[in-house]
């Protein structure tokens, strides 16, 4: 009768501590899998979009630099400060800067700012529709390749 009441004992903490590795592995895969809130905004430069990553600064700004080289020709690199983690960029019609400042060493907050060019008429609507989305799209394309889901806020 002992030994059932040890090989129990012993079965029991096994299983308690198999729930809390469970559990432990169910609350991080849970936190990983929130996406990431983009608020995206209007200001007298342009628009403003900003997020915070769940990765460290460097790799944050290294990712945006490589985006930015990829498409090179289309798009040039104005200014980059690898010492601040700035980076601005112009595809020769808008600019838009990027800045990745530390909040932790697994959290980065990122803000994109791109102008809005001047353009008269209603046939070039499409393109200032789409041109006022770029800081939008820069972050959105950032949290891609860094492999992270984000979502807009306003």
């Amino acid at each position: 009768m002992m030994s059932n009441k040890r090989k129990f004992s012993g079965t029991r903490k096994s299983l308690g501590y198999l729930i809390t590795v469970v559990t432990a592995v169910s609350f991080i895969a849970c936190v990983a899998a929130i996406p990431i809130a983009i608020k995206y905004a209007k200001s007298k430069e342009g628009y403003v979009a900003e997020a915070e990553i769940p990765a460290p600064a460097e790799k944050v700004y290294r990712a945006a630099v490589s985006m930015a080289e990829e498409r090179a020709p289309d798009v040039k690199i104005l200014k980059k400060d690898n010492e601040k983690r700035i980076l601005e960029v112009t595809d020769d019609v808008q600019t838009a800067s990027l800045k990745a400042d530390v909040i932790s060493s697994e959290k980065t907050a990122v803000i994109v700012k791109a102008d809005v060019p001047k353009v008269e008429g209603k046939e070039k609507e499409y393109e200032k529709e789409r041109e006022k989305e770029l800081a939008l799209r820069i972050i959105a394309n950032l949290c891609t390749k860094l492999n992270v889901q984000c979502s807009v806020t306003n």
